[in-house]
């Protein structure tokens, strides 16, 4: 080999050496723009919680601990072994919004419509597919045309009474629940949608989530906490005007701004919705008993939504600890509507509960429960508070 090359001469002011130079030299100026533009186009990005979501949701419980573990030895000791992190994917995920697991992130915003399922995973209560993902979709126009449907009774469980003094707000209404969709309805209590078994179908101006709003404002009102439902038919305001299914939330919210203004006392806001998946997806079976599972949509276009996430995983946590596998986590959503009215206090939530397929007597037990779950929030938070009020001389 030595004697093969040993003739081998460089030859600096040759023509190719100075051609691989130039072409050298462009390379690196147009790394070094593109490099710019990108940082650029990134100057307002800082790394935050949400930052910190992105990663932490990609790993598993026991890769988290163990990578934890490297600072509080604690936590090295509730790992498992064996499971190791995917250091590149996590570092292409965080830099460039791209879950290479997952095509919505590279597709929603090349194809029209894909933005729909846009639904990032803030919380999950456990494994979830991508079919098994929150979707809303509008109605159809005929799923608008007003009918009557059909109300199947659901029974009141007993409770036992609450030991101690109870709670009260003392006639505060510091609650107040409404329903932007207000007409979505089942599929069960709809003729025309179980006769044809279509989900789209499932709208109704009477049978819908404003019945569970009730029930939970009741939930609510039994733990001491005053409650206010919203009565206002959105969806039958927009149909009188012509104007599309889509400015229900630029609807609503005229009917929240009033509300706080009409009512000092109101500090919560919880818009209740029900999924467009069918029962497989959007049931549970506890003690014995089946429940309409519930989960959180937090709209990231608010600026302040990392606030209304940590209310929603307060109730998140209550609920699970009580009742597993009920929530289904907090998903958050840039695209559609992307601020569902939760600029307007840190207490301002959307819950889904149940879907297309569940009974109303399903959906009150998961009504039931949210409201405990809530209850005891809120009158902790209240203890919190009072402590720190100043004492009056």
């Amino acid at each position: 080999m030595y004697r093969r090359y040993r003739g081998f001469v460089v030859n600096l002011y040759g023509a190719g050496m100075q051609r691989s130079f130039v072409i050298l030299s462009l390379g690196t100026a147009v790394i070094f723009i593109f490099m710019g533009i990108l940082f650029v186009s990134q100057a307002d990005r800082r790394l935050s919680s949400q930052h910190i979501g992105k990663m932490t949701v990609a790993m598993s419980n026991s890769v988290l601990l163990h990578t934890m573990g490297y600072e509080i030895p604690y936590f090295k000791t509730m790992a498992k072994h064996g499971e190791n992190i995917d250091v590149s994917s996590l570092a292409f995920r965080l830099v460039t919004s791209i879950n290479l697991k997952d095509p919505r992130s590279f597709l929603g915003n090349e194809l029209p419509g894909f933005s729909l399922y846009d639904t990032e995973v803030l919380v999950s209560g456990k494994e979830l597919a991508l079919s098994e993902l929150p979707f809303e979709s509008s109605p159809p126009p005929e799923a608008l045309k007003d009918a009557p449907g059909e109300v199947r009774e659901a029974t009141s469980e007993k409770e036992a009474p609450p030991n101690g003094e109870p709670l009260s707000t003392n006639g505060q209404k510091v609650f107040f629940i409404y329903n932007t969709h207000n007409r979505e309805s089942w599929v069960h209590a709809v003729p025309k949608a179980r006769k044809q078994n279509d989900p789209n179908l499932a709208m109704d101006s009477k049978v819908n989530v404003t019945l569970i709003s009730k029930r939970l404002a009741q939930s609510l009102e039994k733990n001491g906490i005053g409650s206010s439902v919203g009565k206002t038919d959105f969806t039958g305001r927009l149909i009188d005007r012509h104007a599309s299914y889509a400015l229900s939330y630029a609807e609503s919210l005229k009917t929240v701004k009033e509300v706080m203004t009409e009512n000092r006392s109101l500090n919560y806001f919880i818009d209740i919705h029900r999924d467009s998946l069918r029962r497989d997806s959007t049931t549970v079976k506890i003690n014995g008993k089946t429940y309409a599972q519930l989960h959180f949509v937090i709209g990231m276009r608010n600026k302040n939504w990392e606030k209304n996430q940590q209310f929603a995983l307060k109730i998140h946590n209550a609920v699970e600890k009580k009742y597993p596998g009920l929530s289904k986590g907090i998903f958050g959503k840039k695209g559609g509507n992307g601020e569902y009215n939760q600029s307007v206090s840190p207490n301002a939530i959307l819950i889904e509960v149940g879907g297309v397929d569940n009974t109303l007597e399903e959906c009150y037990r998961t009504a039931d429960a949210l409201g405990d779950a809530i209850a005891e929030i809120y009158w902790e938070a209240e203890k919190v508070n009072a402590k720190k009020k100043p004492k009056q001389s």
